[in-house]
């Protein structure tokens, strides 16, 4: 059984029925079944003539209810065991827990069913694949991952940090990919997979609204910090810091992302001041202003917002208009595709679960509800992408919470600037 489920049940929010999945590792303390008291063992002294004190209300103790051992499930005679499901739960308990955060007991039932659900469509999914023996090379899994990977929020360069925080590796991410591949095979087999020019230039006709597009740049900058209640000598020094860093910047030959990582005390300077694709109405005025007023390869004077000084430099610009088919044609073909794969596969699973033996052996009550406790959990990047994994349940998560396993290639790095106002980071 595949071990990289569990993100299905992780990725907060997202379009939760578009793709396939499963996950890693931790495995949750086993709870030892109480022992019944030796018959012949010594007995506490009995007070004479003591009677019972009316002040103490405290309930004799109740002894832990045995833990089940035995599978979770059955498909087709192939066990799904405690050990598996076991995973899986610790696993998403483990994510709350590096938030300071915790599952309430009615949404963590609701995460056990899930959790069950997707392991037996994985099994059902599996055992059909199996039989049908497709081959997947290497060469085709690597063309993935390395797809995968360039959609690394922040760049591929930020890759590593982005599996520290995920709690991912790249063998889960290929075993993930090298399984989606082979569905992809025997789904396509006849040909049910393949979108046609005509088919893509509907959507186009059918979706202009959606290519409509606004003003916005693409731009890099260099902030020197300087608190509002910084002192006439603080003031001084950051506007000394980022004359000499505009100066740098302007000379010839200079490669201003370079300068950005060496020089920015902003959270965009390890990925060379870069801040993206950003329209009106997304950065601090004064940052917007100077933004707009400049054309491609200009790099602006000092300019001084509620966050310090910055050198912005605006890399390319885009008119307001509509986007034309051929540009956006791969992505159309990318959205189309996945719509189409996620149609064949449900598909696929009702024949499976029709014609196959499913016997699920573990029965979970869902108490009442309560709020989740999520302490300060942070918000956490978008997940790169390149083919997605696994169909993921329509449950609510903390946003940040867990871990953005990435659905076979999950989505694509967010191409969103940050909201209204914000500060160029």
């Amino acid at each position: 059984m595949r071990k990289t489920l569990l993100c299905a049940l992780l990725v907060p929010a997202l379009a939760l029925a578009t793709a396939c999945s499963d996950d890693p590792k931790p495995t949750p303390p086993t709870v030892t079944p109480p022992v019944a008291a030796d018959a012949g063992a010594a007995k506490p002294a009995e007070k004479p003539n003591e009677k019972p004190d009316p002040t103490n209300t405290a309930k004799p103790a109740e002894a832990a209810a045995p833990k089940s051992t035995g599978p979770v499930a059955k498909v087709n005679a192939v066990e799904i065991t405690r050990a598996q499901y076991d995973e899986q739960v610790g696993e998403l308990q483990k994510r709350f827990a590096m938030f300071g955060g915790n599952i309430p007991e009615a949404q963590l039932a609701r995460f056990k069913q899930k959790i069950i659900e997707r392991m037996v469509d994985d099994e059902l999914v599996k055992q059909e694949i199996d039989k049908a023996n497709l081959t997947v090379t290497d060469e085709e899994v690597n063309k993935e991952f390395d797809t995968y990977k360039s959609r690394t929020p922040g760049g591929p360069e930020n890759f590593e940090k982005f599996l520290e925080r995920s709690g991912m590796s790249v063998d889960n991410i290929k075993d993930d990919i090298k399984r989606r591949l082979a569905l992809k095979k025997y789904l396509n087999k006849d040909g049910a997979l393949t979108i046609g020019d005509a088919e893509m230039q509907e959507y186009y006709k059918t979706n202009e609204k959606r290519f409509e597009v606004k003003e916005r740049i693409k731009a890099r900058h260099i902030l020197i910090k300087l608190d509002k209640a910084a002192d006439e000598a603080a003031q001084k020094e950051a506007k000394t810091q980022i004359d000499a860093i505009y100066k740098e910047a302007k000379k010839k030959g200079t490669d201003f992302a370079e300068l950005a990582k060496t020089k920015s005390q902003g959270p965009s300077g390890p990925r060379g001041g870069d801040l993206g694709w950003f329209g009106r109405g997304k950065m601090v005025k004064e940052f917007e202003t100077a933004g707009f007023a400049m054309k491609p390869g200009e790099i602006s004077k000092p300019l001084k917002t509620q966050f310090g000084w910055h050198v912005l430099k605006v890399e390319e610009r885009e008119a307001a208009g509509q986007k034309k088919f051929d540009e956006v044609k791969d992505d159309i073909l990318e959205k189309l595709e996945a719509r189409q794969f996620r149609e064949a596969r449900n598909k696929l699973l009702d024949r499976l679960r029709a014609e196959g033996k499913v016997e699920v052996l573990e029965k979970i009550e869902i108490p009442a509800s309560k709020p989740a406790s999520m302490g300060g959990a942070p918000g956490m990047p978008g997940m790169p992408g390149g083919i997605k994994i696994n169909p993921k349940p329509t449950l609510k998560i903390p946003k940040g919470a867990v871990n953005p396993k990435p659905a076979g290639g999950a989505a694509p790095a967010p191409k969103g600037a940050a909201p209204a106002g914000a500060a160029p980071k």
